[in-house]
């Protein structure tokens, strides 16, 4: 139950979109507030929705009061009170399959992730390939790049020296300015 609401906790960190994708608009509006993922509250729903189905099997076959809530925390504490119960109940290999499975699912929504933005053409010399910014990793690690499709790479020191570049070297190649 505890890499339950680790996930649950992680989930909740990954909720904002942080990629610069397109939004949907409508004409002449603004985009306004914060862009959810979609992917994670699917993923946090799922959570809930497993938790309660099992406090509720627990309430029912025991003829408990029922749990106070749907609050994640308080239906992991309910259940850690009767989890040898549930270990013991017939239909202990299905929850464990059901774990088994969000938690895969959860891991491979909350594994690496990467972001690229373009910055134009390379700054080397002579060079005529994209150049590119590549953030990528986890909560806890993260590795970043800026490096053009022929390979030449820009040191960290001077990537401010990127910013100082004017649009038209960006609109040549599509990208960002």
């Amino acid at each position: 139950m505890r890499d339950v609401k680790e996930v649950y906790r992680d989930s909740e960190e990954e909720l904002a979109v942080l990629s610069g994708g397109p939004v949907e608009r409508v004409s002449g509006t603004q985009p306004v507030g914060l862009r959810l993922d979609d992917r994670m509250l699917t993923l946090r729903s799922q959570v809930t929705d497993l938790l309660c189905s099992w406090a509720g099997l627990v309430v029912s076959e025991r003829g408990l009061p029922p749990v106070p809530g749907t609050e994640v925390p308080t239906l992991l504490r309910f259940l850690a009170g009767h989890v040898r119960w549930l270990a013991e109940h017939p239909a202990a290999q299905d929850l464990d399959a059901e774990l088994t499975a969000l938690l895969e699912s959860a891991r491979s929504l909350l594994g690496p992730r990467s972001y690229e933005v373009s910055l134009g053409l390379c700054c080397h010399s002579g060079c005529t390939a994209r150049l590119h910014a590549t953030l990528s990793g986890t909560r806890d690690s993260v590795y970043s790049q800026v490096a053009c499709d022929a390979g030449h790479t820009v040191p960290p020191r001077e990537w401010l020296l990127l910013s100082g570049r004017t649009r038209q070297d960006t609109d040549r190649t599509g990208g960002a300015a």
